[in-house]
């Protein structure tokens, strides 16, 4: 085919080399460009177009870029290289002429010298290729033989160090007519190396066509470490000290890397290439290749002062045995090591080496109480309170998610905890009011006398509650008692920029400075900054609490995070599947919980039956507006319940309480006088 054939033919091809390098083109993937560090895979492939194209950084890429950004080959190179990958012949008027050339004036005839698959392949036929496939790969067979037949004729292999019997393993052999000695590197190609003291260029001569990797095959077979040499002399001299090994041909081969991808070795590769130069500067980028597609290796100086391998063994042939046996050895011990620690991380996993751990943070546990809601009904039925863990609390609007909350962290910082309120929504001064309000509520609830001088929020802000000296002095003392243990409490306030990582940073921070762990509250989970701006929401909530729920486990401390409700759950009873949009709140929570108002659940009748839905809607509607109503009167309170949906650790169930939005606080009812319930009832008669 013409050039630009070859280029279109090489293109369709991308889909290959992506899925060569693991890459699942069926969602997105990260970008290959070097310079874009993209942590949100942002790459994806245009079958359409035979492209790669990344939405974040732009860039838009075919097969010849993909493989010269790995290569770092360009040009007439970098196509010549993705045409042989591919096996793409590209016809040229100028190669034509010069191959015409070549049969003309070349002393060297096709008659004397068997030419590659490639040479004499037409490339318009499938059958016509077959059989001159096997017409060439017979003529190499037999022209193999004749030169194998003639080996004794030269001595050429003895000066080298080789023996009869690895010259007859590899079917080496004297190509009599040139005075060449022949090393077959497979099925169509070979190295005729001369026998005469011949100059560089006449040194080597090898068969027109793509050339095969001298014994490159035994890699995926081998059970022995294999080494990577340059020269087929090389690699000879190591098979002659009991190794394995490949000649690469050269200090530096693509291909290789290539057929590594498919081929992937037992056991680490070692690298011997020449001890010059060159061969350093091989080994460099040969490992910097073997790296990149995740093939182990190792070097090794079998050489110890010689140019290469073969001259080692001509030189000092117990010395250089004795190396090529020590490398192997070294692979194989390393292995064994790496083996040995796997196993033992392995078994680290076993319960029973859990145990010492287990009995330790028993202990610590034991030691240290846990942070206790202030609620004595809550927490009976959290086995004391707030543990290390994720902690999720639901409601709808309006029924007191954050002052229940703040509530407890005010309850937490009196008895001396430490407490982080994260804030998304709320700001700090209105966050200090509502526990003021609280504060003047509970006050005068503890003094017996009306509710005068309780005062809402909204009053408290906008100065309402400065109107006599007598209600400036109850504030002051109400602010004295926040004062007391409002040092504990802190305060982290944003919209839209606090993240889970910067939450993480600072409970860091916060442990380093202190030296307590201290509740973490956050207001509210559907809020926090995203992740991924390209991700859906319930994609971004669902790693907020995965993450947090890592925070948890790593700095040791409860997180207690608010969450909105589906609409829906306006007037159906609380349930798991209320919490909006994430699945990773049933399953990654620790404990979860949901607040309603009391009487939400579906009521059973005198026969036993549920109350239908028409009957339910109408006593739920009319309980709404009771219960809202209740907000309106100072010192009347909404009843609500708090359902325990979820508890991984302990039982599940739920507790009443009693809300005053309109002081910002909670209680928990009475007890009834010779019951252990915890709602009033009336006595019947």
């Amino acid at each position: 085919m013409n050039p630009e054939e070859a280029k279109e033919s090489a293109k369709t091809h991308l889909l290959d080399y992506l899925n060569a390098k693991g890459i699942n083109t069926s969602t997105n993937f990260s970008c290959l460009n070097p310079a874009h560090e993209d942590r949100h895979p942002s790459m994806s492939f245009d079958s359409r177009r035979n492209r790669c194209h990344c939405f974040s950084c732009g860039v838009d890429y075919d097969i010849f870029d993909l493989v010269g950004i790995e290569s770092g080959l360009s040009g007439k190179a970098l196509f010549e290289h993705v045409y042989d990958m591919y096996g793409i012949k590209v016809d040229s008027v100028g190669k034509n002429r010069k191959a015409a050339s070549d049969r003309d004036t070349s002393s060297t005839s096709s008659k004397s010298i068997p030419q590659s698959e490639s040479a004499a392949m037409p490339a318009a036929n499938i059958d016509i290729q077959k059989k001159s496939q096997k017409e060439n790969r017979e003529k190499l067979t037999d022209f193999f033989e004749k030169c194998h037949a003639a080996v004794e004729k030269t001595d050429y292999w003895k000066k080298r160090g080789l023996s009869k019997a690895t010259v007859d393993a590899y079917n080496l052999g004297y190509w009599e007519e040139k005075r060449r000695f022949v090393i077959p590197t497979g099925d169509f190609s070979y190295n005729a190396r001369a026998t005469w003291e011949a100059d560089k260029k006449e040194r080597y001569l090898k068969p027109k066509g793509q050339f095969e990797l001298f014994n490159v095959r035994a890699i995926p077979l081998a059970e022995q470490p294999v080494f990577v040499v340059e020269g087929e002399f090389d690699a000879l001299s190591i098979i002659e000290a009991g190794g394995i090994a490949v000649a690469l041909g050269s200090s530096s081969n693509l291909r290789f890397i290539e057929f590594l991808k498919a081929n992937r070795p037992k056991y680490p590769l070692i690298l011997a290439l020449d001890n010059d130069e060159a061969g350093r500067a091989g080994e460099e980028r040969l490992s910097e290749e073997l790296t990149k597609v995740q093939v182990d290796f190792v070097e090794a100086d079998i050489t110890f002062g010689f140019k290469d391998a073969n001259e080692a063994l001509v030189e000092d042939r117990e010395t250089f045995v004795q190396a090529v046996l020590n490398a192997k050895n070294n692979v194989i011990n390393l292995l064994e090591e790496k083996r040995q620690k796997e196993a033992e991380a392995y078994y680290q996993t076993s319960a029973v080496n859990g145990l010492g751990d287990f009995i330790a943070d028993i202990e610590r546990r034991h030691k240290k109480d846990c942070v206790s809601t202030g609620f004595e009904n809550l927490d009976e039925i959290l086995d004391g309170g707030f543990y290390p863990g994720l902690y999720i609390i639901g409601a709808i609007s309006s029924l007191g998610k954050t002052t229940f909350a703040l509530q407890i962290a005010d309850n937490a910082a009196k008895n001396g905890q430490d407490v982080l309120v994260f804030s998304l929504e709320m700001g700090r001064q209105e966050l200090i009011a509502k526990s003021i309000s609280r504060l003047s509520f509970q006050k005068c609830k503890n003094w017996g006398s009306d509710l005068d001088f309780a005062t809402t929020t909204r009053n408290l802000m906008n100065g309402n509650s400065l109107s006599s000296q007598e209600r400036v002095d109850f504030l002051n003392e109400c602010i004295k008692g926040y004062s007391d243990y409002a040092g504990r409490i802190f305060y982290h306030i944003g919209i839209g920029d606090i993240g889970v990582e910067k939450i993480k940073s600072v409970i860091a921070r916060h442990i380093k400075i202190t030296g307590r762990k201290p509740l973490v509250i956050i207001d509210y989970l559907q809020i926090i900054a995203p992740f991924d701006m390209r991700a859906t929401d319930k994609q971004n909530t669902d790693k907020a609490v995965v993450e947090l729920k890592r925070a948890s486990r790593d700095y040791d401390v409860p997180i207690f995070a608010i969450s909105s409700f589906n609409r829906e759950n306006y007037t159906s009873p609380v349930n798991i599947a209320s919490f909006k949009e994430s699945g990773a709140i049933e399953y990654t929570s620790d404990v979860l919980m949901a607040l309603q108002f009391k009487g939400m659940d579906y009521l059973k009748k005198d026969d036993g039956k549920y109350e239908d839905e028409k009957t339910r809607t109408a006593r739920i509607i009319q309980l709404r507006i009771e219960q809202e109503k209740n907000a309106e009167i100072p010192g009347k309170a909404q009843e609500l319940q708090l359902k325990i949906l979820k508890n991984r650790n302990g039982r599940k169930g739920g507790v009443d309480l009693e809300f005053h939005p309109m002081f910002n606080c909670f209680e928990v009812p009475k007890k009834t006088v010779g019951t252990n319930e915890w709602t009033l009832k009336k006595r019947k008669g």
